[in-house]
């Protein structure tokens, strides 16, 4: 399905279920493993289908693997040094040949694994342990982690996303002599535009970082009591911010057909990140949707895009186990229309993107509902969402706009200077 388009420039080896993989190193374990050709990763709890990366950004459950002992990694979030030992999890048999998948045909419309046999004298306790192989996911790490106390970071103001919303923020803030941090869980500051290196390349000229505390692979987990509980490799860290500032983007959207969960079924977005680090298809693809990624995406395949339809005119993704074509309708919404299909190798969706209003609400944030997104952070003219809380970007229903979030990021700036001010 994939394959290098560029030699390594800095090679190292990982390993997956004891195979050698080659990897650049500082990619995503991920990125290196569909590079070679594998892209099944992981299984489904229950029905155990198939599963593969879709959006590569910690979004999906398609890259979950054991790591050197540690259960369900999001093996797009981390990055290759050499010596990674990866390992299917929760499988009987193989990725490729899982013997548990047998249910997803035994049980068509589903199993109820809680009461299955519940109670029935002798059998209860047997169903229970084949139940949790079926629906469980991972087993516990190979070695219990120590209990340590989290350190304390005390800011001006955070940032909670390093895309191009919270970039500029973090950047403009700065800029007016505040301690800023800027927690974000990918491997390196722009977020989503790493699916577009020029446009990433861009941003970070024009905002710079200086003098604001940069936390990568740093998850923020959760507000409580005014206070940011953010995790990380290295530990926690309770991060306290008067200014709480919600840059966090939007989940990848997806498209009601048949198998839109194959091995092969991506993103606009997460196609392109596989393309910025020169991994390619390796045949046609087809594209469905409209967006900022769907025409990233058109560009960067050129002669390799099979087609680009609207998501109305997706009809299947066809496979068993990975993508091997797609039915399209050459006229949505018209009775009798003809449908046809396509042979392709992947499949990249570019749908109604879902606001990321999740932590921004437990600090506090209003919310509004979109019947077309979802939920998403309300705020006014300023991108003040709440007492202390601001937002902007995606999370809060706008479109991606790299190049024209400046205004609102300076908006941001000055009423937390503004506030900050009043409160002196």
């Amino acid at each position: 399905m994939f394959r290098r388009g560029r030699a390594l420039e800095d090679p190292v080896t990982i390993t997956l279920d004891g195979a050698a993989v080659p990897a650049e190193r500082g990619e995503p374990l991920a990125v290196a493993l569909i590079a070679s050709g594998r892209v099944t990763l992981a299984r489904s709890p229950k029905l155990h289908r198939p599963r593969a990366p879709s959006c590569l950004r910690g979004g999906c459950d398609g890259c979950l693997a054991r790591v050197d002992g540690v259960p369900n990694v999001m093996t797009c979030l981390r990055p290759a040094t050499g010596g990674e030992r990866i390992e299917s999890q929760n499988v009987v048999g193989s990725r490729q040949a899982d013997l548990l998948r047998v249910t997803d045909w035994f049980f068509p419309q589903g199993i109820d694994h809680h009461h299955l046999m519940a109670g029935v004298p002798g059998l209860s306790g047997v169903v229970q342990s084949i139940a949790r192989k079926l629906a469980g996911l991972g087993r516990l790490p190979s070695a219990a982690l120590p209990v340590e106390p989290a350190a304390r970071l005390d800011v001006d103001a955070a940032v909670i996303g390093a895309g191009p919303a919270g970039v500029a923020a973090a950047s403009a803030l700065a800029a007016r002599g505040l301690r800023v941090a800027l927690v974000d869980d990918g491997l390196a500051p722009a977020g989503s535009l790493a699916g577009a290196p020029r446009r990433a390349a861009a941003l970070l000229e024009r905002h710079r970082l200086d003098g604001v505390r940069v936390l990568s692979r740093h998850v923020a987990a959760g507000v409580y009591l005014g206070e940011i509980l953010v995790a990380g490799d290295a530990g926690a860290l309770v991060v306290h911010a008067p200014a709480k500032v919600f840059a966090t983007g939007a989940h990848d959207g997806v498209v009601a057909v048949p198998n839109n969960d194959l091995p092969g079924v991506f993103s606009a977005r997460a196609l392109c990140r596989l393309l910025a680090h020169g991994v390619e298809p390796t045949g046609p693809v087809a594209l469905a949707g409209e967006g900022f990624w769907a025409d990233e995406l058109a560009f960067a395949l050129g002669d390799r895009l099979a087609a680009r339809v609207p998501l109305a005119a997706l009809v299947a993704v066809n496979g068993i186990s990975q993508v091997k074509s797609v039915t399209v309708r050459d006229a949505p919404f018209t009775e009798g229309s003809e449908v046809r299909d396509l042979k392709v190798v992947a499949v990249a969706v570019d749908a109604p993107a879902a606001p990321s209003f999740e932590v921004a609400a437990q600090a506090g944030a209003r919310v509004r509902y979109d019947p077309r997104a979802g939920y998403a952070v309300s705020v006014d003219a300023r991108g003040r969402a709440g007492d202390g809380v601001w937002a902007l970007g995606e999370c809060t229903g706008a479109a991606l706009d790299p190049a024209g979030i400046e205004h609102a990021a300076a908006a941001v700036a000055d009423d937390v200077l503004a506030q900050r001010g009043a409160a002196v």
